[in-house]
């Protein structure tokens, strides 16, 4: 929560910065018309869920940890979904523009052992990547606006599978990660208030499915149960299949006109 706070103050004090570069800092609020520009930048949180975060979740299924304190604890995880970036949207008609955005997306592994024990962090996704698609505008020169933005996307990155048991399980290795290329798609819809200067921010949620594919030549297989942690399961996604998040975003950013 720390980080995320000092990502905002961090994304709101260069926006400043930069809208005190444009002239007419006092004109009122202008709100989305013909011809504006928005660049901004942005931050998201949320949740991942899909095939993969399934075969995750099963293939750890029955797995035991012994903590340092002695204590045995079952071996559970959660996942978290993290975005950030910068966006820019040109509006060549009222109502309409056009968006890309450049964007950092992470999601992380986490065991699940209680906040009085340790607990291992792992990355299981990252993408750096670029979206382009239409923006709708539901009204025009307003202080405040709806906006709905399907994009589509491409991103290069990297995706170990079963990070946080190769870790923990003894005896197991899934031989670290895979270099990843995938497109992508998904959707926004924002609430966005302009404030005088041609500031700007926006509070929404987002929707992201990713399909990935892999190579079935070495199939991930843990130890034998009764062997160490093992459980002698076999992982279910070895082809692939999909991750899906849905985020709450925030973004700020400033309006200007061509």
């Amino acid at each position: 929560m720390k980080k995320l706070i000092i990502i905002l103050l961090t994304l709101f004090t260069a926006t400043s910065i930069m809208a005190s570069e444009f002239e007419e800092l006092d004109k009122p609020p202008e709100g989305a018309h013909k011809g504006q520009m928005l660049l901004g930048g942005f931050v998201c949180a949320g949740i991942p869920f899909g095939v993969l975060i399934t075969a995750e979740d099963d293939f750890l299924a029955g797995n035991w940890y012994i903590l340092s304190s002695g204590t045995m604890k079952e071996l559970i995880v959660n996942h978290l979904a993290f975005d950030m970036g910068i966006s820019f949207e040109y509006m060549p008609i009222d109502h309409l523009g056009l968006k890309s955005r450049l964007r950092y997306t992470s999601i992380v592994q986490r065991t699940a052992f209680g906040p009085e024990n340790e607990n291992w962090n792992e990355s299981l996704f990252s993408l750096f990547s670029i979206t382009l698609g239409p923006s709708f505008h539901l009204t025009n020169r307003k202080q405040w606006d709806v906006t709905l933005n399907p994009g589509l996307g491409y991103g290069l990155g990297s995706f170990e599978p079963t990070p946080i048991a190769a870790r923990l399980v003894t005896g197991y290795d899934n031989g670290g990660a895979a270099d990843i290329s995938c497109f992508f798609f998904g959707s926004e819809l924002n609430l966005t208030i302009y404030f005088s200067g041609g500031v700007f921010m926006s509070l929404g949620a987002e929707y992201t499915y990713y399909p990935l594919s892999f190579s079935t030549s070495n199939p991930l297989t843990q130890p034998p149960a009764g062997t160490d942690n093992g459980n002698g399961r076999t992982y279910s996604a070895d082809a692939g299949g999909s991750l899906q998040t849905v985020n709450l975003n925030i973004s700020v950013g400033y309006a200007f006109s061509n």
